[in-house]
């Protein structure tokens, strides 16, 4: 029914959003708090010093792009970042960042290109 280009269009549309999500440092922050655990929104606000109401605008648009689940239990609604691909985006700039806690995005690219030369 659909033709191979739409399928890779929306693949790419797909990737683009997780991309833009995690584009946004609080959100990235967001997905690295809840990567390892479950959390609720009064002690993420907490841990992360912003208000529980701009936390669950940046929760809404992850839960909406599928990048965190949500369990609801009672009044309180858990959170957690289990997506395979953001586990391994996360993965990939602890590595690189984390290696050199002072180095920068533009020294990773700086690096790159000097590579291609």
């Amino acid at each position: 029914m659909y033709s191979d280009q739409t399928k890779e269009d929306e693949r790419l549309t797909y990737h683009a959003d997780l991309l833009s999500q995690l584009s946004n440092p609080k959100r990235l922050e967001v997905c690295i708090h809840l990567s390892d655990h479950e959390e609720d929104v009064n002690s993420l606000a907490k841990r992360l010093g912003i208000s529980q109401s701009a936390l669950s605008q940046h929760l809404t648009r992850l839960h909406q792009s599928g990048i965190v689940k949500v369990r609801r239990q009672a009044q309180f609604r858990y959170y957690t970042c289990d997506h395979p691909g953001v586990q391994r985006i996360l993965k990939t700039l602890s590595e690189i960042f984390e290696a050199d806690p002072d180095r920068t995005a533009q020294d990773v690219a700086d690096s790159s290109e000097r590579n291609k030369s």
